[in-house]
């Protein structure tokens, strides 16, 4: 017996069959999977405990940030160019400054020329006391003229002190200007690489703690590499031992490691990858030094293997 199907009950079907294939073709384990075009890493001991390092400056890299907000009115620098402690990397727009400069310099002027004018009125008033408190025939002035003779003096006086604390408010405004417009020009607080510039003239810069850093600057003339070791391997690290850093997707690269220091306090784990990885998980910093002739650069993430010649930790059972 033949059944027909018309061509609306064909099309489900076909609709159907091609899903199953799909579905077949998706969960099916896959076979013949290629290896990798780069093999990972090996290490070059017979035990070591390994890490992920970042190399980074000598001196760390140092964010570059101003103390006054304003307007960016030059850029001296560029990323990679290298610079002496105190060169100018960047100015702000100093105009408003120059001008409340000028205004502070004119009320020193003014306090100076009133501190002379009380200088001369007390110098004036003690003249005339003394005048009168040398007159012998006591009959000739009166008590009060001579209580009216001292009170001027010591008015005189008052205002003489007062004169010369305005000076020197003003004085100290004259100075807080110098500061400021001295802090319109950044420079570099060591000798290095420039290594970002985030500032263009015409641009606002902000500050404060929370303000994005417009450049960062390192001492690269000798590169560090901080690796991160996972708190259940610092047991079998020694600042003694050998390490060797291999670079990403050089293999056949070694370079030396130097053991620097260790940072005193384990922190969070971080993704070096990027900072988004969020794992419960602790780690201590250790600093190396690559040699001189190392090409690599900050920033850049290298494998690392410390020589572990004990081996993998055996836990003791206490009987």
């Amino acid at each position: 017996m033949r059944i027909k199907l018309s061509g609306a009950a064909i099309l489900p079907l076909a609709a159907a069959g091609l899903f199953a294939f799909a579905l077949s073709s998706v969960i099916r384990p896959a076979q013949g999977r290629a290896d990798p075009v780069i093999a990972p890493p090996a290490t070059p001991y017979a035990s070591s405990v390994a890490g992920v390092g970042v190399v980074e400056p000598e001196s760390e890299v140092i964010a570059v940030a101003t103390e006054l907000p304003g307007v960016i009115r030059e850029v001296f620098v560029k990323s990679g160019d290298r610079v002496e402690e105190d060169a100018p990397l960047f100015r702000l727009d100093g105009r408003a400054l120059t001008a409340a400069r000028a205004e502070a310099a004119a009320s020193e002027a003014a306090a100076e020329a009133s501190e002379a004018v009380a200088a001369v009125n007390l110098k004036d008033e003690r003249k005339r006391l003394a005048i009168f408190e040398g007159v012998t025939d006591k009959r000739a002035i009166s008590v009060d003229d001579l209580d009216r003779m001292r009170f001027a003096v010591a008015r005189a006086d008052a205002a003489l002190a007062q004169a010369k604390a305005a000076r020197e408010a003003a004085k100290a405004r004259l100075a807080a200007i110098d500061t400021d417009i001295a802090r319109q020009t950044v420079t570099a607080p060591i000798a290095g690489e420039i290594l970002s510039v985030d500032a263009r003239p015409g641009e606002f810069a902000t500050a404060g703690p929370l303000a994005t850093p417009l450049m960062t600057i390192g001492a690269t003339d000798r590169l560090h590499v901080r690796v991160e070791i996972d708190e259940s391997d610092i047991g079998r690290f020694s600042p003694a031992s050998k390490a060797v850093a291999v670079p990403r997707g050089a293999n056949d690269r070694t370079f030396a490691l130097s053991f620097v220091r260790v940072e005193p306090q384990a922190s969070p784990k971080r993704a070096l990858a990027g900072g988004s990885e969020r794992v419960d998980a602790r780690v201590v910093e250790v600093i190396y030094a690559l040699d001189a002739g190392a090409k690599a650069i900050v920033g850049q993430r290298l494998d690392v293997f410390i020589d572990d010649a004990r081996g993998p930790a055996v836990a003791k059972v206490e009987s």
